[in-house]
């Protein structure tokens, strides 16, 4: 009989929360293992989610702004561009990331194995080896699942990964389409239908809300459904799906209930995300899911089994990589008694990766106005800086919410080029409770995009001059 090799703690999934996890861990020096059902490392953020995605984005910025001629170079490109070509880049962040993954885990001795898990015990888990060779059985003090979350697929639509895809599948099509219907539009459906038309093909984008994005400030909404547009987007705004026909091998037909029939020859079924959960065997260990297979976890992610611990997107909102991380980090000081002043942010950054991008932290016009909050606005536009001028990318705005009285930072709102980066330095200003004097008293670095945080502080200013009138 083999051998139980027991660990400090086992870590479930390799994305971006069981990586921190794993590390977090191995820092403290704590025997690590970390288990993947699959033999490529970084799980879905890596290999079919935010990391291929946003590098296939990136081409097509590159891309695009190359055909505009912006700087004014004539650079020929051939007509038809393959998917091949348009891959080229992902594929090589992909590899190169799970090769840094890999030599990070080795450095850091921690045990990596594949295979498929399976609670026995609170504290031992069999795994079922990925070369179908006789299971064993690990133990472990502690236990973190970090297994992610898959697309969800409605079963009204026929996936063959040739012309009905999901967010997953997308990203291996192997033609680049005419027409593209997107059902769905969340931040996965708006982010591929920013990409898709940015590359000239026309797309359909399908929501059953009023509104794409309803979390996010509605001006800010508004002003990427206006560029969308622009870019031969067809909205079609408070819609549902009846159903999916494939006509023939290049057209498919998209019935909505409102009885409107949008022709196609791809569609992206883009219809959220449901946690991988299942298969653990977490009842047997008193581990308590709530809806969609959510694990119900406490403010240190602790499960209702003490020892078991749970991060990223098997525990729901807000699903992002980089929260993921930092609750990673929060379970395992926590487990071993090194947790100390560490907490999440009330406040967390959000980056959309659409074309322009959004990021937001804080609260919008919306919830302020709801909650009775008296506010403020200072608004910055892309198109007055001159670092967005050189860049050729003037679309967009920087939107500061503030008190009137205090100065203090209530939320920031972006839409345009490098949204998600420039968040932060209003995040961590907000962070220290700091008021918008900071940006109209500092000394930003010139031509910068982050001077737009001076004159949206001044635009403000303006306003409440304007008002004491």
């Amino acid at each position: 009989m083999q051998e139980i090799h027991h660990y400090d703690i086992v870590v479930i999934g390799s994305g971006p929360a069981g990586e921190k996890a794993a590390l977090q861990a191995s820092k403290l020096k704590k025997q690590v293992a970390l288990i993947d059902k699959s033999p490529h490392l970084g799980g879905a953020s890596l290999h079919t989610g935010t990391i291929p995605s946003k590098s296939l984005r990136e081409t097509v910025m590159h891309l695009a702004l190359l055909r505009q001629q912006t700087h004014g170079i004539d650079i020929r490109f051939k007509e038809n561009l393959t998917t091949r070509e348009l891959m080229y880049r992902k594929e090589i962040v992909i590899q190169d990331q799970e090769n840094s993954l890999r030599r990070n885990f080795e450095k850091n001795q921690i045990t990596v194995i594949e295979g498929i898990p399976r609670f026995q015990s609170a504290t031992m888990l069999e795994i079922t080896p990925a070369d179908s060779s006789e299971k064993y059985e690990i133990t472990a003090d502690y236990t973190i699942i970090a297994t992610g979350s898959s697309p969800r697929r409605p079963k009204w639509a026929p996936f063959d990964n040739e012309c009905v895809f999901d967010s997953d599948t997308i990203l291996d099509i192997k033609h680049l389409p005419k027409k593209v219907t997107i059902i769905g539009a969340g931040v996965i459906g708006c982010e591929y239908a920013s990409i898709f038309s940015k590359i000239g093909i026309r797309v359909n984008l399908i929501a059953r809300d009023r509104n794409i994005l309803p979390f996010v400030d509605r001006q800010i909404a508004e002003n990427l459904m206006y560029q969308m547009r622009n870019q031969r987007v067809t909205l079609r705004l408070g819609e549902n799906v009846e159903g999916i026909e494939k006509i023939n091998t290049d057209e498919i037909h998209v019935k909505l209930e409102s009885q409107k029939i949008l022709p196609c020859s791809t569609v992206l079924v883009a219809a959220g995300r449901f946690a991988n959960s299942g298969g653990l065997n977490l009842d047997k260990v008193g581990v308590e899911l709530g809806n969609n297979g959510l694990i119900k976890t406490n403010e240190n992610f602790q499960t209702t089994q003490p020892n078991i611990f749970a991060v990223g997107d098997v525990i729901g909102f807000p699903s992002l990589a980089s929260t993921s991380m930092s609750q990673a980090r929060i379970a395992v000081l926590h487990a071993f008694g090194q947790l100390e002043s560490e907490k999440m942010p009330k406040d967390l950054p959000l980056g959309i990766w659409t074309i322009p991008a959004v990021s937001m932290v804080g609260k919008t016009e919306e919830e302020l106005t709801d909650a009775c909050i008296p506010y403020e606005i200072g608004i910055a536009h892309f198109k007055e800086i001159s670092r967005a001028h050189i860049m050729g990318e003037e679309e967009g705005i920087l939107k500061l919410l503030f008190d009137p009285e205090t100065l203090k930072i209530l939320g920031i709102h972006i839409i345009g080029p490098h949204a998600s980066e420039l968040i932060h330095l209003g995040h961590s200003v907000m962070f220290y409770e700091g008021t918008i004097q900071y940006f109209m008293n500092t000394v930003f670095n010139s031509p910068t995009l982050d001077e737009a945080y001076r004159i949206a502080a001044f635009n403000g200013m303006n306003r409440l001059d304007h008002e004491s009138l």
